[in-house]
């Protein structure tokens, strides 16, 4: 259910038809096409009237095809290449602003300042498109390691994101 209500979540302030980008950067590319057609299927039976773009990696494409979506879901998997793909985008904060922005574990950890790596066990630096901190896959033997997030450098907001939940930003104010 909860898997439900965040891809509900993504699509429910548009008036047909939406256009959603998928960023599946994350994982391997060869995986995309069917990382893409694993995701549609989240989202249509939600709403038959979604026009669906798979996240091109070429950084003067993929820039148009987020100017041309509503909404941006990145998708989970490593956030290393993830990082390595986006941190090079001109102007990205620019082109996701007036956007729903979504973001599973690593598409999470990506658009935050800082971020707890449940993988690498350590606190690492995203692209800090939102001023917030996150812990993703949080679990209450990782309060430690939280504690550790939160002292970490500026004192900003931290979002605390165990396995299966979500949560919503709304209406942050994106510095550029």
């Amino acid at each position: 259910m909860i898997a439900i209500n965040f891809f509900r979540e993504i699509v429910s302030d548009f008036s047909e038809p939406i256009k959603v980008l998928i960023v599946c950067f994350a994982t391997e590319k060869d995986t995309w096409p069917d990382q893409f057609e694993w995701e549609k299927k989240k989202f249509t039976f939600l709403n038959e009237n979604i026009e669906f773009i798979l996240a091109d990696d070429n950084p003067e494409i993929f820039p148009k095809q987020v100017v041309d979506s509503d909404a941006i879901y990145i998708k989970g998997g490593s956030t290393q290449p993830l990082y390595k793909k986006l941190k090079n985008i001109k102007n990205l904060s620019n082109l996701f602003r007036g956007k729903i922005l979504a973001g599973s574990s690593a598409g999470a950890n990506i658009v935050a300042k800082y971020y707890y790596s449940y993988h690498r066990d350590r606190i690492e630096e995203g692209l800090g498109i939102l001023p917030i901190k996150v812990f993703v896959h949080y679990s209450e033997e990782k309060v430690e390691k939280l504690k550790i997030l939160e002292k970490h450098k500026e004192n900003l907001k931290t979002y605390v994101i165990p396995e299966t939940e979500y949560v919503v930003i709304d209406k942050i104010n994106l510095k550029v």
